[in-house]
């Protein structure tokens, strides 16, 4: 009888053949998203206006501060938001800051807090008296009112990034304005009905309403309605209500937004640490800012400068301890 020859079955070499194919072209696509991805991400950041500041090196603190009380968290990341008072495109070096607040994110727990600081915050400066935090940037720049937010509260907080006037408009007018709620007097107040400073272009009334860049502005600034107290806090609802707004903003709006807003800021973030927490930002989208200024209630005096200014004399224990529970808390 004949032997019947033996054909080896093929099938599942084709099989693997096929499976390894697929996969190397599911690779190389993915590869190449990526690296498209990287480009477009690093041409993105190119358009911002990175600085150093002194004693900053591969990502290095401006200054060295103890924690005492072991609260600090790698976790949470400290960002001073810097608003400068100058009504042009370009930015300068002796302007006052109008608006200072820390913005402290917790990248595992996806948790924001915002702090206010009172602007009168008598603060020590080499080589002269005490002054207003706010004039820190006349006399040094984003470095000196960094440095000093870093010493005068034991934190560690070496990120600033900083907005001027025109560019807070044009960042408000690239997200499409802002919903926020009016008060009243405010509303009274943006309509000229009080003073003649700060009034929207547009009128504006009681509740709710959409504001533009330039209106959003002029919100954020009145002060003669009442006080730098509620000065602050609409400070902070703007950046709230801007936050909102972005959160809920598609890819392609993404994509405009950050074609307009990153060449009118100025930070010493590197490149690299943008691009870490841009892939951090959508474990924000569903948080919810929590608030607070800083000094607290009932924790502050007053004195005087040479020339006759009040400055605020704070209890400096006691709000760095309310101000670090704040931000390490849970």
């Amino acid at each position: 009888m004949a032997k019947k020859e033996f054909k080896p079955n093929n099938r599942g070499s084709s099989t693997k053949k096929i499976v390894i194919i697929v996969c190397s072209v599911l690779l190389a696509v993915t590869l190449g998203v990526l690296g498209t991805a990287a480009l477009y991400i690093n041409h993105m950041l190119d358009k911002i206006d990175y600085e150093n500041t002194p004693g900053q090196e591969d990502g290095e603190s401006v200054v060295e501060i103890q924690d005492d009380n072991n609260l600090w968290n790698d976790d949470v990341l400290n960002i001073l938001l810097l608003g400068t008072d100058e009504r042009s495109d370009e930015y300068s070096e002796n302007a006052r800051s109008d608006c200072m607040m820390i913005l402290s994110l917790n990248r595992k727990t996806h948790t924001m807090r915002l702090i206010s600081l009172e602007r009168a915050i008598g603060v020590p400066i080499e080589g002269m008296e005490d002054d207003w935090l706010t004039h820190t940037f006349a006399y040094g720049g984003a470095a000196l009112t960094l440095k000093t937010v870093q010493e005068c509260f034991e934190l560690d907080i070496d990120r600033y990034v900083r907005v001027n006037f025109t560019s807070f408009e044009e960042i408000i007018d690239a997200i499409g304005g802002i919903d926020i709620e009016l008060t009243e007097l405010e509303a009274q107040g943006l309509n000229g009905e009080i003073y003649t400073n700060a009034i929207t272009r547009n009128p504006v009334h009681e509740g709710w309403n959409h504001l533009d860049g330039y209106d959003a502005l002029q919100y954020a600034r009145q002060r003669f309605i009442d006080s730098d107290w509620q000065r602050i806090e609409r400070q902070r609802n703007v950046v709230s209500a801007a936050f909102d707004k972005v959160k809920k903003m598609n890819v392609f709006e993404w994509n405009s937004l950050l074609d307009t807003a990153l060449p009118l800021v100025k930070t010493n973030f590197t490149k690299s640490e943008i691009t870490s927490l841009l892939m951090d930002a959508p474990g924000f989208t569903n948080s919810e800012i929590e608030q607070m200024t800083i000094p607290a209630e009932d924790t502050y005096g007053s004195k005087e400068t040479s020339d006759g200014r009040s400055l605020l004399d704070l209890d400096w224990d006691t709000n760095i301890r309310i101000l670090k529970n704040f931000i390490y808390g849970e």
